[in-house]
């Protein structure tokens, strides 16, 4: 048999062109899209050939054969080339050197013989295939981790602002798989009092992953300080996604994904990603809690976080004379939010209609209005959004002991 495998190393080149043959085409990604017939032709032989001196001469294979193996691996993961594909590949050179030296044995083979040709074929071919697959496994993790690198580069360079050339970003675009020319939109997740940042990280992961099965297209993803960014193809199902995401289960308390407006094309989705972090600012300091904070609905609250001294000269401004009464401002933000009822007010702080009426009376003659729908000015509903994004959340119960 080691006669007949040194026979056989004289017709290598036409045995990789009926191997070519088989696979072309045939098995995925062996294919003009990802390389040339010739190129495949010139890689097989010489991998044909180390195998067939290994048989002959009844030997491991060398490290060098192993090296041309793993270089093949190597190329195939670049190509795109499916790492099963490339498996099957090396099975089907199995089978068709097993065909070919047993028909050059004849039928006068003795059965061990053919036998151990057997299990040194499939040894031999099972070192090949680990080192390519080896190989191929290295690389792909390799071009991922910079396919990675560029994408966070990409979001980073969009939400710092800096002047960007189109080309560039489409090209930057094109190496990771991400449509430029459709709209995009950003995504920010943070969290309100980060105790762990390794906590935070875990819940930005789970937040991804739970997007990813979701999705079509590829999310680029980055950071601006401690807080993740997203950036997203958009399309119809998107805010429900976001929604789900932020409210799967595991996520913890106090996680906000603030969501940009869409733009044209990713090369001006820069904006989109100021809003997206604006968005989340806004919903932490309102005490939002896994939900997803539209910038389009909290522009107010924008303006007032972005323009902190102004936000502080209307809060002094309006709420100074009800500031040595603290139930004052309680009430009067428990009565705008109900709409001006007395009643519902008196209902939600747990006092009497009589002591509401009371409180409202003196907030009126404070402030210098003459009835209370004159509470509706934006300068006072302004001054108290302000108040409450500098404060916080009061949660802390009044003390009520009869009227003021």
């Amino acid at each position: 048999m080691t006669q007949k495998a040194r026979g056989l190393l004289a017709q290598v080149e036409e045995i990789a062109a009926t191997l070519v043959g088989t696979v072309w085409e045939r098995l995925p990604g062996y294919d003009q899209a990802r390389m040339e017939v010739e190129d495949l032709t010139g890689v097989v032989a010489p991998n044909l050939t180390a195998v067939l001196s290994a048989v002959a001469e009844r030997r491991a294979l060398t490290e060098a054969e192993l090296l041309s193996a793993a270089a093949l691996g190597q190329r195939r993961a670049i190509q795109g080339v499916p790492i099963e594909s490339l498996v099957a590949s090396w099975h089907t050179a199995e089978r068709a050197l097993l065909e070919r030296l047993a028909a050059a044995a004849g039928p006068s083979a003795q059965g061990h013989d053919l036998a151990g040709l057997v299990q040194r074929l499939a040894a031999l071919t099972d070192s090949m295939i680990d080192a390519s697959t080896d190989a191929y496994r290295q690389t792909r993790s390799e071009a991922a981790a910079h396919l990675d690198q560029i994408a966070t580069d990409l979001v980073s360079r969009l939400a710092g602002g800096e002047p960007l050339d189109p080309a560039d970003v489409e090209e930057r675009a094109r190496l990771v798989g991400v449509p430029a020319q459709v709209p995009h939109r950003a995504a920010a997740i943070g969290m309100a009092e980060v105790t762990s940042p390794l906590a935070l990280a875990r819940a930005q992961k789970a937040v991804l992953d739970s997007l990813r099965p979701r999705l079509r297209s590829r999310i680029l993803a980055g950071s601006k300080g401690a807080t993740t960014l997203l950036l997203l193809a958009d399309a119809p199902g998107l805010d429900e996604a976001l929604t789900r995401a932020a409210r799967r289960p595991g996520i913890p308390p106090g996680l906000v994904l603030g969501l940009g407006e869409p733009r044209p094309r990713l090369g001006e989705a820069g904006g989109s990603c100021r809003e997206a972090l604006a968005a989340l600012e806004a919903g932490l300091r309102m005490g939002a809690d896994r939900v997803v904070v539209h910038f389009e609905r909290v522009i107010p609250e924008v303006l007032l976080i972005g323009n902190p001294l102004d936000a502080g000269r209307l809060v002094d401004t309006v709420l100074t004379p009800l500031r040595p009464s603290p139930v004052l401002i309680e009430t009067l933000r428990t009565y705008l939010a109900c709409g001006l009822s007395v009643r519902l007010t008196a209902q939600h702080l747990s006092i009497h209609e009589n002591t509401v009426s009371y409180r409202l009376r003196r907030i009126l003659r404070l402030l210098d209005l003459d009835a209370p729908s004159r509470l509706l000015r934006p300068d006072v509903l302004l001054a108290l959004r302000a108040d409450e994004l500098g404060q916080g959340r009061q949660d802390a119960r009044l003390d009520d002991r009869g009227p003021e």
